[in-house]
């Protein structure tokens, strides 16, 4: 993870700090999300994309190892920022194959405008039914 994408870790690190984060830095098997966040025995997935207009650069690993994730009742997502305005965008982790289609006009599970409501973001990955 380099460029907007660190920035994106660094502040959710500093704002999501009730999180135990792990960054994952995996060269030797892709598709694995960026983060891993545990927080009140709950454990999810963060895959993060930044943005300067609305399409995201996501590979079909990715696509992959999300949707698989999901499906067998983990918890994973994508976190776009747009680079504009900082808004968040929060998709599912089945929703890989929409947002190579759609990028940002894919319906997201939540939308947070900045200054984002950590509270509210940390909710939806705590506890959003799949």
């Amino acid at each position: 993870m380099k460029g907007p994408e660190a920035k994106l870790w660094q502040r959710l690190h500093l704002k999501l700090y009730d999180v135990f984060w792990t960054r994952i830095e995996n060269s030797a098997s892709t598709g694995i999300p960026d983060l891993y966040g545990a927080c009140e025995k709950s454990s999810f997935f963060l895959e993060l994309k930044c943005t300067k207009n609305n399409s995201l650069r996501i590979s079909p690993t990715q696509v992959s190892w999300n949707y698989s994730n999901v499906s067998n009742g983990g918890r994973s997502f994508f976190l776009a920022e747009t680079l504009l305005d900082s808004t968040l965008y929060l998709y599912s982790g089945k929703s890989g194959k929409d947002l190579v289609k759609e990028g940002l006009k894919a319906a997201p599970l939540a939308v947070f405008p900045a200054p984002w409501d950590t509270k509210k973001l940390l909710h939806h990955l705590k506890f959003h039914k799949f």
